[in-house]
């Protein structure tokens, strides 16, 4: 479960009004990733469980308190020793981050106030529970050294560091018309992602719903000035309607997937579904998370479980794509090194060792040139550093340059996998798919032997005359065997114009291969594509002899020339009355 800043907000509110002046009377462990509180309230007890023993960390008010082990953990007596009687007098969340501190009052030696605190930082697998006082560490479920963390180390008897703040508009409280406004200086493929980067507190899928609630498509590049108005007034709602959830409870909605398993919380009932989503109404955030811990996922269907693998790996590629391009940057400023070195050493005499800049002559163009030095360096071992520096840079080119074809291959090679799974109807397909992301290295080998082999599958045969025949690759594997076991040099190739899909061959006895079935075989191309519900895809045709596949290359992956493009809009029901002749 995903739960954003935004949600997280709304539960720190209900939990502001359920604990605050609550005193701790127990302290509990149920397991060495949980922590529970039983609290007095003036009217009754209650309990608080933070449960990070997954990779969706929950903060809630259980409606039925877990078993506690006979023996706590070290931690856990820790926290008894000094908050047991304590009493609540703060909740806070930083921001709109995902980190809820809660401050407890205790009574000290001399009989003065201590104020300590627990900090839950909800942040994925990453998440822990820290207890501090006065800034400092005593203590925290995981502890972070330096060798797993050169950053932000959490270690008793150290000051604690928050996570990196998110920058940009907080959601909850910035002006709708800024945000909007500053999503237009920003560089992003849509302006979708646009809005998650200019903002605090949300992510894509309260984006995606406040695209949707403005009718906006998602995947625009450009906003028109109509559109930005509409996103405008779909913020300024969300606001609203946030701010009278804090004065009074509102329903939240839980997102349920197809494993019966909630996806995250949203403050509003959504717009739109992912496919196969359920909404379920709840009375409250709290409510919703107890709903969420009690569901029992189901298991996907194989052909679901590695689509949903190949689109991770996609969004993984997707975002490391950016950071490398970032840097090849740096590693283009590696001439810049050199000329300062060069320039270094031509005034050697000079630079004196101590100082921490100085201004030379570019030798190479003459123009004044601001040099930083190292204080401690000698003016030959600064040129020599600017000269590693120069080193690293030129080889990071070569890297990065590399890294990133590597990464836009795999992107590429994904799709076709994602096309595949999209038109595979039999096991024996599905087998061979998962068979290929196991020899890509995508997917571990199972550690038990099948009994036997799944047969091998065959490709799509589609009889069109007595003459004529299309046969029609559906994965990978049967793409390189339909090109180039069962083509020959005349047969007619078609496959879809930069767009991952089937191979298809063209085979007929007649001299030439009519206009119609030519027609067939492109619309039946673009079916069996990533296009399947486009309309005027293009579709490349050529004689299978100027179809080549390069040494080394993925299944599936081939060169092409001397091609004509068609274009075709696939029919549904036509292809079924093809299939079934």
């Amino acid at each position: 479960m995903n739960l954003e800043g935004l949600t997280l907000h709304i539960l720190t509110n209900k939990l502001q009004q359920e604990l605050l002046g609550g005193k701790i009377y127990k302290v509990f462990m149920p397991s060495y990733e949980s922590l529970l509180l039983l609290i007095k309230r003036e009217r009754d007890t209650v309990a608080l469980l933070a449960d990070l023993s997954s990779g969706s960390p929950m903060l809630y008010l259980p409606d039925k308190v877990p078993e506690r082990p006979e023996v706590p953990p070290a931690f856990c007596m820790l926290l008894r020793k000094h908050l047991e009687e304590g009493r609540i007098t703060r909740i806070e969340q930083s921001g709109l981050d995902r980190i809820i501190t809660i401050d407890i009052d205790t009574i000290g030696a001399a009989r003065q106030i201590v104020t300590k605190q627990l900090i839950f930082e909800l942040t994925g697998k990453n998440s822990n529970i820290i207890f501090a006082e006065n800034g400092i560490i005593a203590d925290s479920l995981k502890h972070v050294n330096k060798a797993m963390s050169s950053f932000r180390q959490i270690m008793p008897n150290i000051p604690y560091v928050a996570p990196p703040p998110q920058t940009g508009l907080a959601i909850l409280t910035a002006d709708a018309n800024a945000i909007v406004a500053a999503m237009r200086d920003i560089d992003a493929k849509t302006r979708l992602a646009a809005l998650i980067s200019v903002t605090t507190g949300i992510g894509k899928m309260t984006a995606a719903q406040l695209f949707a609630e403005a009718s906006i498509d998602s995947g625009v590049a450009v906003l028109t000035p109509d559109e930005e108005q509409r996103l405008v007034a779909a913020i300024s709602a969300l606001q609203q309607l946030l701010t009278a959830q804090k004065a009074n409870q509102q329903p939240v909605y839980a997102l349920v997937s197809r494993t019966n398993q909630v996806k995250t919380i949203f403050a509003f009932e959504p717009q739109t579904l992912d496919d196969g989503c359920t909404v379920k109404k709840m009375d409250n955030i709290n409510s919703a998370l107890n709903y969420a811990v009690t569901l029992t996922p189901v298991q996907l269907p194989e052909q679901e479980m590695l689509q949903k693998l190949v689109t991770n790996e996609v969004q993984r590629l997707e975002k490391k794509l950016p950071v490398l391009a970032d840097d090849l940057k740096n590693a283009d400023n590696a001439e810049m090194q050199r000329m300062i070195a060069d320039t270094i050493m031509a005034n050697i005499y000079q630079i004196s060792k101590g100082q921490s800049s100085c201004q030379l002559v570019n030798i190479y163009d003459g123009t004044p040139l601001e040099v930083t030095l190292s204080p401690l360096l000698t003016p030959t071992e600064n040129a020599q550093a600017y000269y590693k520096r120069y080193n690293k840079y030129k080889r990071a080119q070569s890297e990065v340059q590399h890294q990133i074809k590597t990464t836009q291959e795999m992107l590429a090679y994904l799709a076709s996998i994602d096309a595949s799974l999209t038109t595979a109807t039999l096991k024996n397909e599905i087998a061979e798919i998962k068979q290929e992301l196991i020899s890509a290295g995508l997917l571990q080998a199972p550690t038990k032997k099948n009994k036997g082999q799944a047969p091998k599958s065959e490709p799509l045969i589609v009889k069109l005359s007595e003459d004529t025949t299309l046969y029609i690759g559906k994965n990978n594997k049967q793409n390189d065997y339909v090109t180039f076991d069962l083509g020959r040099g005349k047969d007619l190739w078609f496959h879809t114009k930069n767009i991952p899909g089937s191979h298809v061959i063209l085979k007929t006895s007649l001299p030439q291969a009519s206009a119609d079935t030519i027609d067939t075989a492109v619309m039946l191309a673009a079916y069996f594509s990533k296009s399947r519900s486009g309309s005027k895809v293009p579709v490349d045709c050529t004689e299978r002899r100027f179809v080549k596949k390069p040494n080394g290359a993925k299944p599936g992956f081939v060169i092409y020339s001397d091609q004509t493009t068609y274009y075709a809009t696939p029919d549904e029901k036509e292809v079924q009355k093809l299939l079934h002749k």
